[in-house]
């Protein structure tokens, strides 16, 4: 399937990084902070949480930019510590470098914070050609700017790329823009759940694209 292709957008936490952030802890605490603010959180729950603290800013008018701050503050600071856990999955940087040294342009997308992934792994930037953490875009993915962003930087169509990630989340948003999409095992998602957002393919992990990448790689950039 990478016939073709000439770049990979990679998710970060659960595709690239062990994936250790509790969820459910963080959407518990923007929750109380929600209701902090005299609005019923449980009137959010089908968002996600980033979307979820801008839909709550909008309602509170004045008061908006206020709660995003708290909020965003509270996101911020489990991030940072959940960083501090985890690290590279096995097999991740090899990867990565590999598909560049044959000629693959690189990107990595995340919805996590840049000061995170730099705690993950602080040499981030030079391992891709372009990172866009969630402070980098107006809207993070599923919404397209994110990737339309990475694709931008990278100065490649859809057509010729590969969204690599270990959720539903991130097979949606590369097909929504016509990219290849490769679906990961190491971020805890079941198989199952994968196959429903109908990925062009499955694998283990981002370390079985090594051999993938020496059957396919490009002339040298």
């Amino acid at each position: 399937m990478l016939r073709g292709m000439r770049a990979f957008v990679f998710d970060f936490d659960g595709t690239l990084a062990v994936l250790n952030i509790d969820f459910g802890l963080m959407r518990h605490r923007v929750h109380e902070i929600v209701g902090h603010y005299g609005l019923d959180p449980h009137c959010f729950e089908q968002l996600y949480i980033l979307e979820m603290i801008d839909a709550v800013a909008a309602q509170l008018d004045e008061r908006g930019a206020e709660f995003s701050r708290d909020a965003h503050a509270s996101i911020l600071s489990l991030e940072r510590e959940s960083a501090l856990a985890s690290g590279m999955l096995p097999g991740a940087i090899d990867a990565l470098c590999i598909l560049r040294q044959h000629g693959f342009k690189i990107a990595i997308v995340t919805r996590n914070s840049g000061s995170a992934v730099r705690t993950i792994c602080s040499t981030i930037e030079t391992l891709c050609d372009a990172f866009l953490p969630r402070e980098a875009v107006r809207f993070v993915k599923p919404h397209p700017e994110h990737l339309g962003r990475a694709l931008e930087s990278l100065q490649v169509v859809p057509e010729t790329a590969v969204m690599v990630g270990d959720g539903p989340i991130d097979i949606h948003a590369g097909k929504a823009l016509g990219l290849k999409t490769i679906a990961v095992l190491t971020g805890g998602n079941r198989r199952e759940a994968l196959l429903a957002s109908q990925p062009d393919l499955i694998l283990n992990s981002v370390a079985d694209l090594i051999p993938m990448a020496l059957d396919w790689s490009l002339p040298a950039r």
